[in-house]
């Protein structure tokens, strides 16, 4: 079993990578058909395609019996897109980012992380708090159409903008042409490989005694990320400097609302003591670093990439450090 263990997690990525660029490639033909009056359905679409494989790895894992694993993927997606999503890409260029953004998505992106710290700090998060965090996706979702509906965009190079995003998502090899046959193909790998992979991590914490929510924030968060990881990079060295900032927002405001509110429906979460004390805060804090960059009115500049990377990478070695001890 250790021995097929890498490449149980190889066949994963390539599933769910795969299974990522099927699915969005069957949504461009919807994006180029979408009317500036109707582009915050795209904004929104590409936020739920990029959380989608870290959306399906958690709630798989809490079926299992493993909700740490699924917090862990959670938090740690939420770590890994700022540091690798951003942090990485800015390093390379650059990343612009729009006054709107800041005001509608930056906002949003640490006043709910420190609402998921506030419930978390009585030890659990129940039901009636998952609901809760599934209806505050509303208000941000009618925050969303209601900022697009007043802003003037040049409708056919933004349109052309969320084509390119989608297409830039997952592997370049073995493209179908777009249409239902590759959106049913495209979700089923992605089902497949999210159910395959989540077996991994839970395979990998029962025969190694390891820590679940480690597992979780390292390994669990990284491999359903690497599609957007890569869609970032692809997006930045062509010039799409504000792609990386925008899908990385949109996809931990959906994975804190949405995928934290499902998994505390299917079963009440408790949380360890060590969770609320260092892997809440710290992801509140690395929220909080990105918002100050995106605030500064330049952007997310190289030395501010730099930061966030090995933010993430230093967040890595403190929690080996811990979970040694």
């Amino acid at each position: 079993m250790p021995i097929l263990l890498p490449v149980s997690i190889i066949v994963s990525i390539l599933l769910i990578a795969k299974g990522s660029d099927w699915l969005t490639d069957s949504l461009v033909p919807i994006a180029r058909k979408l009317k500036t009056s109707s582009i915050s359905v795209a904004l929104i679409l590409v936020s739920v395609v990029v959380s989608l494989p870290e959306i399906l790895v958690a709630v798989d894992s809490s079926l299992r019996g493993f909700q740490a694993i699924s917090l862990g993927v959670i938090f740690g997606s939420i770590i890994c897109n700022i540091g690798l999503m951003v942090g990485f890409p800015a390093i390379i260029r650059p990343l612009t980012v729009s006054k709107n953004m800041i005001l509608r998505d930056g906002i949003f992106s640490i006043v709910i992380p420190i609402l998921i710290f506030a419930i978390s700090s009585g030890g659990q998060i129940n039901r009636l708090h998952g609901i809760a965090l599934l209806l505050l996706f509303i208000p941000y979702l009618t925050n969303v159409f209601l900022q697009e509906k007043h802003t003037e965009y040049n409708e056919e190079a933004l349109t052309r903008d969320i084509d390119i995003e989608l297409e830039m998502i997952g592997f370049d090899f073995g493209h179908i042409k777009a249409g239902w046959l590759s959106f049913i193909s495209g979700l089923s790998l992605l089902l497949a490989g999210a159910y395959f992979f989540s077996g991994q991590l839970v395979t990998m914490v029962k025969l190694f005694n390891l820590d679940p929510l480690f597992i979780g924030m390292t390994l669990g968060a990284f491999v359903p990320s690497i599609p957007n990881i890569a869609a970032a990079y692809k997006a930045t060295k062509k010039g799409l400097t504000e792609v990386a900032v925008s899908e990385t927002i949109g996809s931990n405001v959906f994975t804190l609302l949405v995928t934290t509110g499902i998994i505390a429906i299917l079963s009440p979460v408790n949380l360890e003591p060590n969770w609320i004390a260092f892997d809440i805060p710290i992801m509140m804090w690395i929220s909080f670093l990105l918002f100050i960059f995106m605030s500064s009115g330049r952007g997310v500049s190289r030395k501010e990439g730099f930061v966030l990377f090995f933010s993430y990478v230093a967040i890595l070695i403190m929690q080996v450090i811990l979970i040694q001890r």
